[in-house]
């Protein structure tokens, strides 16, 4: 039966929303799989990072099986036409469940994505670590207090689903909160984007396959732009067409939540690509480099000596440092399948 006929409730921006959320929810189910797989029948690394992401899509479902719940009662139509139907009652029982759920999956995303960089940056770069071990931490320290508020923003606590006892709700609490974990959400994002580039380009990896992950990872910053946009949506909470104005910060939140999953869960399914991108994935050596320049100062004609080779060698010498530290940790956690010539 058609969803139009079924839920007559349906409609306005409510479509828009369910197709947007189930379409990155089905990409980001394909990409967890393979990294499942890719944990149980190529490596025995990164167990952390796949649990953390795993429990970040499993709140991410539940927070989308409401959202879509939320839009059949209703959600991103006209609040005339929740009233006309009897649907304001379910409109507001599912938004606000869904409302709960993505502020945990949220953070949970972002805690996610903190732990797989720092399995792989390992102990190479101490200040990113505690960087991100601050954004995880603020995340959940923020999000979960105002999980719960939005469920006792009203006062008798019930009025929460009344379409009639709305007026006995802070909506104006719960809109600056929202500001605040909108605003926390949109910088992590940002930041959890950024730092994937700085730490990739310190690699001596193709440029080409630099530039790819780099994308990939990078997807944090749409994440960002997204949690920027709900936020701004978060003002429609008290507007008088609430119903349908929610329609743009429910698909702006879908948006952000998947893609955060999805950047995440590129790079640890590369093993499975790699065979077909191979020509994108050799390593450059250092040692191979420096036996190069080494006969290339042996190959001219300028009568250098052999001990003048050494001297260049000597001086292009180098102590173990954080970008050498995150090759050795990226090749022992097999993220990328990258082979160094030892």
């Amino acid at each position: 039966m058609d969803l139009y006929q079924q839920y007559h409730a349906y409609g306005g921006r409510g479509p828009t929303c369910v197709r947007t959320g189930l379409s990155l929810a089905v990409l980001a189910t394909i990409l967890i799989i393979l990294r499942i797989y890719v944990r149980l029948r190529i490596n025995n690394l990164g167990t952390t990072a796949l649990l953390w992401a795993i429990a970040a899509w499993g709140l991410t479902v539940v927070t989308q099986v409401f959202g879509v719940l939320a839009a059949l009662h209703g959600l991103g139509n006209h609040m005339t036409v929740l009233l006309e139907t009897g649907e304001a009652h379910n409109f507001l029982k599912f938004t606000w469940l869904t409302v709960f759920f993505f502020c945990i999956a949220i953070a949970t995303g972002k805690a996610a994505v903190a732990v797989f960089l720092i399995e792989i940056t390992g102990l190479a770069y101490p200040k990113i670590r505690y960087t991100l071990i601050f954004l995880a931490a603020a995340n959940f320290l923020i999000s979960i207090p105002i999980a719960i508020y939005s469920q006792f923003h009203c006062s008798p606590v019930s009025a929460i689903w009344d379409p009639l006892r709305q007026d006995q709700c802070n909506a104006r609490a719960y809109v600056l909160l929202s500001y605040v974990i909108g605003s926390v959400a949109a910088l992590s994002d940002l930041v959890l984007a950024l730092l994937p580039t700085y730490v990739l380009w310190s690699l001596q990896i193709d440029r080409r396959l630099k530039q790819l992950l780099c994308v990939l990872l990078g997807l944090g910053v749409i994440a960002s732009i997204a949690a920027i946009v709900r936020t701004w949506a978060s003002g429609f909470l008290e507007g008088a067409d609430a119903s349908y104005h929610l329609g743009i910060l429910f698909t702006w939140g879908e948006v952000e939540e998947w893609l955060v999953i999805i950047a995440m869960s590129v790079p640890p399914t590369w093993p499975l690509f790699k065979p077909f991108c191979q020509r994108f994935a050799h390593i450059v050596s250092r040692s191979s480099s420096h036996l190069s320049s080494g006969k290339h100062y042996e190959n001219k004609g300028d009568g250098a000596s052999t001990d003048n080779v050494l001297r260049i060698r000597q001086e292009r010498g180098f102590e173990l440092t954080s970008e050498h530290r995150l090759s050795r940790d990226m090749k022992r956690t097999s993220y990328l399948e990258i082979e160094e010539d030892e």
